[in-house]
C-alpha cells in the first residue's frame, strides 16, 4: 500500500526527537503489521494550506494515482494568520477560515486523491493553549470547517484534537501553561512531543481500521460509509459556539 502523508511542520516529524518517532513514521509501522505499506510525505514546515496547495505538482503522478492511503493535516499556521480576527469577532474570523482555508483544502482533496479507491482521512488540529478562551474558540471554528469538509468530500474525520484534549502538558513538547502567553517566536510550545506523535499515529490508524471495516461487507461488497457521525458533528457544532 502507498500512503500519501500532506501537512506542514507535524506531518514533517518537527519536534520529534527521531523521523522514526514522527507519526507519519509510527504509523507506517502500525499498517505494515496489516499489510505491506510504503509512505510519502509531502510536509514543509510553515506551510499553509495554500503553499501546500501550490506545491502538489511536486508529487510525482505515480504517488497520486496509487496511494491507497491519503492523510492530511493541515489548519495550524493558516489559523495562526487569522488569529487577530478572533479577538475582535470570532465570527468574523470563522467567515474568514470559511472564504480562504474551505476552498484551498477543498481544492488539496480534488488534487491530491486520484485513486478513487483510496481511504482519505482529515485531522482534526489540537489545541496546544487550552486554557486560552481565544484558542477555544478559533481551535473550535477550524476543527468545524474540515469536519464539513470531510462529510461533503467523503473522506474520513481522525479526531486528533479529541484524542489531546486534557492531555497537552503530556503530549505538546515544551508545554508550559496552556496560554496564549506562553507563545514564542523561537522554541514555541506548539508542536508534538513523541508521545503527541505516537497519538496522531494511532487516532490515524484507528480512523483507518474504521475506514476498511466499514467499505465491504462478509460477502466482500462495498457498504455504504458514513464517515462522521451525528454525534460527532453535533459535539464540533457546540464547540464552535463556545
Amino acid at each position: 500500500m502507498i500512503y500519501l502523508a500532506l501537512g506542514d511542520s507535524i506531518t514533517h516529524g518537527y519536534e520529534a526527537s527521531s523521523d522514526d518517532r514522527r507519526y507519519v513514521d509510527v504509523l507506517t509501522q502500525k499498517l505494515a503489521g496489516v499489510q505491506r505499506t510504503h509512505a510519502y510525505v509531502h510536509a514543509k514546515p510553515g506551510w499553509t494550506s495554500g503553499q501546500l496547495l501550490r506545491s502538489l505538482d511536486r508529487i510525482p503522478l505515480c504517488i497520486l494515482c496509487e496511494a491507497e492511503l491519503v492523510s492530511l493535516m493541515i489548519g495550524g499556521n493558516d489559523l495562526l494568520k487569522e488569529l487577530p480576527w478572533f479577538l475582535d469577532d470570532p465570527d468574523e474570523g470563522v467567515q474568514r477560515l470559511e472564504r480562504s482555508f474551505r476552498p484551498r483544502v477543498e481544492e488539496i482533496l480534488r488534487t491530491a486523491v486520484r485513486n478513487p479507491a483510496a481511504k482519505v482521512i482529515v485531522c482534526t488540529v489540537y489545541n496546544p493553549f487550552p486554557k486560552a478562551e481565544l484558542a477555544q474558540r478559533a481551535i473550535a471554528g477550524i476543527n468545524g470547517i474540515l469536519a464539513d469538509i470531510a462529510r461533503e468530500r467523503g473522506a474520513w474525520l481522525a479526531p486528533v484534537h479529541e484524542r489531546y484534549g486534557g492531555q497537552e502538558d503530556r503530549l505538546v513538547h515544551r508545554f508550559k501553561r496552556g496560554e496564549l502567553q506562553d507563545f514564542r517566536l523561537h522554541n514555541n510550545p506548539i508542536h508534538p512531543n513523541d508521545a503527541g506523535h505516537e497519538r496522531i499515529a494511532e487516532v490515524i490508524f484507528q480512523t483507518w481500521r474504521r475506514a476498511v471495516r466499514s467499505s465491504s461487507g462478509p460477502t466482500g461488497k462495498r457498504k455504504t460509509q458514513t464517515r462522521t457521525g451525528s454525534a460527532h458533528r453535533a459535539r464540533l457544532s457546540r464547540d464552535r459556539s463556545v
